[in-house]
């Protein structure tokens, strides 16, 4: 069962960007045209697309759908089609602007690992910029991942916090003693199990995708939050950071799957992040080369 290039990209782009109005950007279509082609594929592989929760789903066998999108994948990359590149909330802006010609970039708002790596592994998206350590391991059969930086987390909270007082006093029983936030359980298994381990992450921020004020949504003022030397700015009100070092190294990785691995718009790409990476490790003294 086949179907064209163009109708399954409509398809994918839609639940790729979650809206038709994104897709049809991305694609140069009316909204109608996607509307129109996402119809037809949903009949043709007998699937049934629903938004329960803000983001689509496919109900029915999806066996031959994900085939079929596998060899568009191949398709693409083989004769330098445009590919399709999506990125944490952080590491989108400060990696793909601007971004390489013949990579058509995501949203950069998902505030979880599971969703674009399925992406990823269906052939619905083609590269994905990850947060480290929330990556494949290294003997993934499928993907391989490309580490760009390293740098330490820190725990950030507000200039009036009661915490800031302490000084260099501070103690890691001091930040337990205040609610420290959360995402929903396994969005990012495993920087959840340190921040639990340390007794962390325990007020529950229930959003899925990134908004600018996602971490202002709290009700406690004095939540403790977590930061970088790239995702500092993003709160919505001032933060500082504690003068407390916690076991946690964050970085950004890119992943695609291991078949493409020598692909050559992948080794332009890989050279292109390398040497942003190389900048940021020039600006920032905090990032790392791993």
């Amino acid at each position: 069962m086949v179907v064209t290039i163009d109708s399954l990209s409509c398809l994918d782009y839609l639940i790729w960007l979650r809206s038709g109005a994104a897709a049809g950007k991305r694609l140069g279509l009316a909204q109608s045209s996607v509307s129109r082609s996402v119809s037809r594929v949903s009949e043709i592989f007998d699937i049934q697309l629903s938004k329960p929760n803000g983001e689509w789903e496919v109900s029915g066998d999806i066996t031959l759908l994900n085939l079929e999108r596998l060899v568009h994948q191949r398709y693409r990359w083989i004769h330098h089609l445009p590919l399709r590149i999506e990125a944490q909330y952080w590491s989108g802006p400060i990696f793909c602007d601007p971004l390489l010609d013949g990579w058509i970039k995501g949203n950069f708002d998902f505030l979880e690992v599971h969703t674009p790596l399925r992406l990823l592994q269906e052939g619905v998206i083609d590269a994905l910029i990850g947060c480290y350590p929330d990556v494949p391991d290294e003997d993934d059969e499928d993907l391989i991942c490309i580490h760009l930086t390293r740098m330490p987390a820190h725990l950030a909270v507000a200039p009036d916090h009661p915490l800031v007082a302490l000084g260099e006093a501070i103690t890691l029983d001091d930040a337990r003693f205040f609610p420290s936030l959360a995402l929903p359980d396994n969005a990012f298994p495993k920087v959840q199990a340190i921040l639990q381990d340390l007794g962390l992450w325990n007020l529950l921020l229930d959003l899925q995708r990134y908004g600018k004020d996602w971490q202002s949504r709290s009700l406690e003022k004095f939540a403790v939050g977590y930061a970088t030397v790239f995702t500092l700015h993003l709160f919505q009100s001032s933060r500082v950071i504690l003068p407390l070092k916690i076991p946690l190294d964050v970085g950004d990785t890119l992943i695609v799957r291991r078949i493409f691995a020598e692909q050559p718009q992948l080794l332009e790409l890989i050279n292109h992040l390398k040497e942003r990476a190389r900048q940021l490790s020039q600006q920032f003294p905090e990032v790392g080369i791993p």
